[in-house]
């Protein structure tokens, strides 16, 4: 639904003399547009509002620092006050907008704040029904890509063509959700949302689903694992390039798969499905009742001598695999003596009836190990 403030800008600084007295708009969304004479209005904005003021109540530069800084805390978007003749905003709240990176603009006070209004309304409510348009071509070329007609021609006419390299990315970060939302996905949202340009962002079930597009992907994938190494309860899968809109939807459920991966048999908070290794094999063709038995028979007596005994035999030798089978290595990091872990090996292979060190068995204790990672059994 937001439009860039610097694409506002641009469409009225030619017809209404309106100026900006930052640096920039700082990269800034309007969500809506709001009038405020004051600080007592600041309760009923929402966020991301930009601000008309007629200036009547300017009557002092510490009058106008208090209000911008209410807006600031209000999470406005931006500053427009009508400024009369011959008044000038002072360099120190030039200044200290651009510390605080608020956008603040002015106008004269023969500008039509009513044209303006009207103008930005109408650009608003176009972009908005843009999004609600995309957000269901993007849902429908997930969920029913077969049924092209109902999406192709939204993409197209919105830049997003038929031929295009296209990646989807599923984030989230539910540690931050509370009753009245989630704050930080959201920002995250908005901040996504400049960068991308060309691409789709919406929420399902408290995760973005971001569609990537032509050539921002490197720069987006790249932002996006920024925010997970800054932040470990921030969760993202990342989905293979394809080429078509018609296979958009494999982009989505392998980044799905690289997501859900996260959060149970790799111990990180961003993959790319590209780094799956052996679990591309084993999350894509996923058959809970064969890959049980299939446990069942390569650890199924450990398994159960341990829920018997309140041994830890299994735990022991997965740690034995993850360090390449080396006694010592395993045993310097389960802190216990080496002799002591040579016993307990040949216990464990007592229990289980076979050589664990046999090619074939090894391979089938690494992967029955992958499949309990994925929570199957």
């Amino acid at each position: 639904m937001a439009v860039e403030l610097k694409d506002l800008y641009a469409q009225i600084k030619p017809t209404y003399g309106v100026k900006l007295h930052t640096h920039s708009c700082f990269g800034r969304s309007i969500g809506w547009i709001h009038t405020a004479e004051g600080p007592d209005f600041a309760p009923l904005l929402h966020g991301d509002e930009l601000i008309f003021n007629s200036g009547l109540h300017y009557t002092s530069d510490k009058w106008l620092k208090d209000f911008i800084d209410v807006l600031v805390r209000a999470r406005a978007g931006g500053l427009i006050v009508s400024l009369h003749d011959g008044k000038e905003y002072p360099q120190e709240i030039i200044d200290y907008c651009n510390q605080i990176k608020f956008p603040l603009f002015s106008a004269s006070r023969h500008t039509p704040y009513i044209d303006i209004v009207r103008m930005f309304s109408e650009i608003l409510l176009r972009n908005e029904q843009r999004d609600t348009n995309l957000t269901a071509a993007l849902k429908n070329a997930i969920y029913y890509p077969q049924n092209e007609e109902v999406y192709l021609s939204h993409f197209e006419s919105n830049g997003f063509f038929r031929d295009m390299e296209y990646v989807v990315v599923v984030l989230s970060c539910h540690t931050y959700d509370t009753e009245n939302g989630n704050e930080t996905l959201e920002e995250i949202e908005k901040r996504l949302h400049y960068m991308l340009r060309s691409g789709i962002i919406y929420k399902e079930k408290g995760r973005l689903i971001i569609l990537i597009a032509g050539a921002r992907r490197a720069q987006v994938e790249n932002e996006v694992r920024k925010l997970c190494s800054r932040d470990d309860n921030i969760y993202a899968g990342i989905g293979p390039i394809v080429k078509g809109v018609w296979d958009i939807h494999l982009s989505y459920e392998k980044a799905y798969t690289a997501y859900q991966l996260t959060k149970t048999a790799i111990p990180t908070n961003i993959l790319h499905y590209d780094e799956l290794g052996v679990y591309k094999i084993l999350a894509d063709g996923k058959d809970s009742l064969l890959y049980k038995a299939f446990v069942e028979e390569t650890l199924g007596s450990l398994l159960e001598y341990d829920r018997q005994k309140g041994t830890d035999y299994v735990d022991i030798l997965e740690a034995y695999f993850d360090h390449e089978c080396s006694t010592l290595g395993t045993s310097q990091a389960l802190y216990c003596h080496k002799n002591t872990l040579s016993y307990k090996l040949n216990k464990i292979k007592d229990i289980l009836g076979y050589d664990i060190l046999a090619n074939e068995n090894r391979t089938k204790i690494m992967l029955s190990f992958y499949i309990m990672r994925l929570g199957t059994p």
